[in-house]
């Protein structure tokens, strides 16, 4: 059975291997990049996208998200040069984000019960 319209890409997170969103675009030029989440501007650390080779393929880490608030979030990007876009969303989950329960190593009162 075939999906009707189209499917957002979902990532796993990990910190030490953050994944890269590539968007294509025109060879040679200055692409930057930015993400919305709710139609809300969310902020990054870095907006300069790289170029793989001389492909007209931009890549730009995830790593440049400066906060994750959730264990799942969806975002929409767009790179540009100025002058062309590409755009599109992506989903990433956060493994570390999520509460399964167990006490928090920077927070001692969620494992230590004063009676």
């Amino acid at each position: 059975m075939a999906l009707i319209g189209q499917s957002i890409a979902e990532f796993d997170f990990f910190p030490d291997a953050p994944p890269a969103i590539v968007g294509e675009l025109v060879t040679g030029q200055t692409v930057n990049i930015q993400l919305w989440e709710n139609g809300t501007l969310v902020p990054i650390s870095s907006s300069g996208c790289v170029e793989i080779d001389a492909t007209g393929r931009y890549s730009w880490s995830t790593n440049g998200i400066v906060a994750l608030t959730a264990s799942r979030q969806q975002f929409h990007w767009r790179m540009t040069d100025g002058s062309n876009t590409d755009d599109g969303d992506f989903v990433l989950i956060s493994h570390e984000n999520r509460d399964g329960g167990m006490p928090s190593l920077n927070n001692k009162s969620s494992y230590i019960s004063t009676l």
